[in-house]
């Protein structure tokens, strides 16, 4: 079978970087007001009331929370509860929505007008996300702090003042300057659970970006999604480019350190963003840097960085005891599970990488299975099976000193077959040919009743269509018409 795909340029292209991608609207309320006016031929009002309307609408989009975060975030990294050698790494969330980071602003007003549809603007544009770090340093300067997030409601962005039920204080948040709960957007309550954290403010001024940072810590990247496994919502709507914007953090993890990452809104937040770049109070500020400000946290993963290799060889050399900088290769680099029996037929097997595993037969019945990875330390020799292999079953192994199945080539081979069949290419290629398989089967099953009904008097003296991989359907339909006009001029009148 060929990949007919080959040819596409699209699969030479590894990945285009995009410095943003703003929306022609950004989210929130806007007035739309229509007017006539009728001019005679010299350009003079005929009318002094003119006609005039106006509309409000909303473009609505998640602002303190994700409504579908399954549909908005595709990825973080480090993956959550992840452990490695994070220390030289910016963590990240990766957005299936090319427009997101763009979509509000960071500034008091936006900060650049929309260009024109079908055109683009090379300035820098300021994303409204931010991902902040916190591990236990920061909880050891500022004991007050409480990283992780907590459950609230949109109303406690508002000061007490003006929402009584607000839990702020007199803390900074979102509306500090509000006169009433009037900020929210269509749609959106008081009462609508959030999650949020509040953060000292002199911490605050250390780790948060500048407006000028914001314009460098995301952008949109076009990958190539032929030939790639399926992305539900990306890749399975048949656009062969994909399109991801990326928000990154300002801050490094430490070594040794569990930190929290936390994707806030900074949603017209400029007043209280640092002005430096290397952090501190913003210049001309009147705020007290003893309080907190609140931020709405739409997205809070945790992982920890171990300042050592990540390396799939460096950890299972630690797993089997290997010392940290030693040279020295462990005993036994094989995952193995531990066994304190006598057996030692069991025992072997232990050491050699196999695992027993319930497994359920194809006849409804019950057993238990050995199965091993392909990764062993010693010398396996070549199995004895006839190719090609048609199913599983065919690469099951009986193991007599055990009395067991041994079931790890199957296993390979029932995960080799669900890799192939996520290559695009590789499963078109596969249904057409199993489809042509299937017509020709058909075919040759037609010509040979054709040949057992009315070999007599058709005596063609063609050979029967034999069931090879060669694209003879033709033959069958040929010899269906040479049928049909046998049967047609057997029934026309004799006129002599």
């Amino acid at each position: 079978m060929t990949n007919s795909s080959q040819n596409n340029p699209l699969l030479n292209e590894l990945v285009t970087f995009i410095q943003h991608d703003v929306p022609g609207l950004p989210d929130g309320e806007f007035k739309l007001t229509i007017s006539q006016r009728v001019d005679d031929s010299k350009g003079q009002p005929i009318n002094d009331d003119a006609l005039a309307a106006s509309y409000t609408f909303a473009v609505l989009g998640d602002r303190f929370r994700l409504q579908n975060p399954e549909n908005v975030v595709y990825t973080v990294f480090p993956e959550d509860n992840g452990n490695g050698e994070y220390t030289t790494v910016l963590p990240h969330v990766v957005f299936t929505k090319s427009t997101f980071p763009w979509t509000r602003y960071p500034t008091s007003s936006e900060p650049e007008t929309p260009p024109p549809p079908g055109s683009s603007s090379d300035a820098n544009v300021p994303t409204w996300l931010a991902v902040l770090l916190f591990d236990a340093d920061d909880v050891a300067e500022f004991p007050s702090l409480s990283p992780a997030p907590q459950n609230a409601t949109m109303g406690d962005l508002f000061p007490t003042a003006i929402h009584s039920a607000s839990t702020l204080g007199d803390n900074y948040s979102y509306f500090q300057s509000a006169r009433d709960t009037t900020g929210l957007d269509i749609g959106d309550q008081l009462t609508d659970p959030i999650q949020v954290v509040d953060v000292p403010l002199e911490l605050f001024w250390k780790i948060a970006p500048t407006v000028n940072d914001l314009a460098l810590l995301a952008h949109v990247r076009k990958v190539s999604l032929i030939n790639k496994p399926t992305i539900a919502g990306v890749s399975d709507v048949g656009e062969p480019v994909g399109s991801f914007s990326i928000v990154f953090g300002n801050r490094f993890p430490q070594t040794q350190k569990r930190s929290l990452a936390c994707l806030v809104s900074l949603e017209e937040l400029q007043p209280f963003l640092p002005t430096d770049e290397d952090g501190g109070a913003p210049a001309g500020n009147e705020f007290d840097g003893s309080r907190f400000i609140r931020l709405a946290v739409l997205r809070s993963w945790t992982f920890f960085s171990t300042g050592q290799s990540a390396t799939f060889v460096d950890q299972l050399l630690r797993l089997n005891g290997r010392a940290e900088g030693s040279e020295t290769d462990a005993e036994n680099t094989n995952l193995r599970l531990l066994y304190a029996g006598t057996n030692k037929v069991i025992r072997d097997a232990l050491s050699m990488g196999y695992v027993p595993l319930n497994n359920e037969l194809r006849t409804a019945g019950k057993t238990v299975s050995w199965y091993r990875g392909p990764l062993v330390p010693y010398l396996i020799s070549k199995p004895n099976l006839s190719f090609p292999i048609a199913s599983p079953d065919q690469a099951t192994a009986f193991d007599p000193t055990t009395g067991m199945l041994d079931d790890s080539l199957a296993a390979a081979w029932t995960i080799g077959r669900m890799v192939a069949l996520q290559d695009k290419a590789f499963s078109t290629a596969l249904y057409n040919w199993k489809r042509g398989l299937t017509q020709q089967v058909a075919a040759a099953i037609e010509e040979e009743i054709m040949r057992e009904k009315f070999g007599i008097v058709l005596d063609t003296g063609q050979q029967p269509l034999a069931l090879v991989d060669q694209p003879q359907v033709s033959t069958a339909r040929s010899l269906l018409h040479k049928t049909m006009q046998t049967l047609q001029s057997s029934r026309k009148p004799n006129r002599d």
